[in-house]
């Protein structure tokens, strides 16, 4: 077999039917057919039959077992440690590819060396778009996060929001509609040039699920502030956790702990007693304001 261009990487924990289709769908990619890739699995101590499932699957699979779940970034940088390709794909368990969306997005972040990396179409189940990442985070943006002020019409053209909103919200943006450049990619798919990620070595380690691919785009951005992130229209996958039934609150706090991570390595001790407040209010109007407008 010949040295890999491409290794994909894909981060397991307990989700042994999907992320089998996931990998069965990687082997529809046509285009792959004459790119020599491996397929690494992390899986972060499952309990289920995850492991037994994959190793029946042919193909060019790798399997690293964890005693123990060690979170997402950390299963990545054992991946990104033993792989060998010159890209590297960050692929999400609860994905489908569609069409050629891998080759695709290879074909195009090999022709444009003024990026580093690349994200498709991210799709909902019934085929909707879903957003994928937005602009770093800064105090004004999550302050408009946080206070649902960027849920009011204009207000995202003057503040780049965190999470821009996708095409079906009522004021119907266009972000999600085109190619574009943008700050940070959500890791469901992220293609990346090697040494970009191995320069800044990695996700970091203090992220255990939640905010760790923001961050990492965000010291690539430093390093190389010239190069760019692309978001590309062209290329679809589905991702079905924007659909899944986790409880909404949860994935906010969850969330919320990786934007405070955030603040903490690269923003003032200022700005972070701030957030402390904008996250307590937004609870507090969770709790109390949001649930009595619902029910009038």
């Amino acid at each position: 077999m010949n040295k890999p261009i491409l290794s994909i990487i894909i981060v397991n924990w307990n989700t042994a039917d999907i992320t089998v289709d996931c990998i069965k769908s990687i082997f529809t990619d046509k285009g792959l057919k004459d790119t020599p890739y491996e397929i690494i699995m992390v899986d972060n101590a499952s309990t289920d039959d995850s492991v037994a499932k994959v190793k029946k699957l042919k193909g060019p699979i790798k399997i690293i077992v964890n005693p123990e779940n060690v979170g997402f970034g950390r299963a990545n940088n054992q991946g990104i440690e033993v792989s060998q390709g010159n890209y590297l794909l960050l692929l999400n368990t609860d994905t489908i590819i569609l069409h050629s969306a891998i080759s695709q997005s290879l074909d195009w972040l090999s022709s444009h060396p003024e990026s580093y990396g690349c994200t498709a179409q991210l799709l909902n189940k019934e085929k909707t778009i879903q957003p994928s990442g937005g602009y770093f985070p800064t105090l004004l943006n999550i302050a408009s996060l946080l206070l649902h002020l960027d849920d009011l019409p204009f207000v995202n053209f003057f503040i780049p929001p965190y999470h821009p909103h996708s095409p079906d919200f009522y004021t119907h943006d266009k972000y999600y509609l085109k190619d574009h450049p943008q700050d940070w990619v959500t890791g469901a798919f992220m293609l990346i040039r090697r040494e970009m990620i191995t320069k800044v070595k990695g996700f970091n380690p203090d992220f255990f699920m939640y905010g760790e691919e923001m961050e990492m785009c965000y010291r690539i951005h430093l390093l190389y502030p010239k190069l760019q992130l692309w978001y590309l229209v062209g290329p679809q996958i589905i991702h079905l956790g924007g659909a899944s039934s986790t409880s909404k609150q949860i994935i906010y706090d969850r969330e919320y702990d990786g934007i405070s991570a955030f603040f903490r390595m690269h923003r003032s001790s200022v700005e972070q007693k701030l957030l402390k407040y904008l996250i307590s209010i937004n609870r507090f109007l969770q709790l109390h304001l949001y649930k009595y407008l619902r029910r009038a």
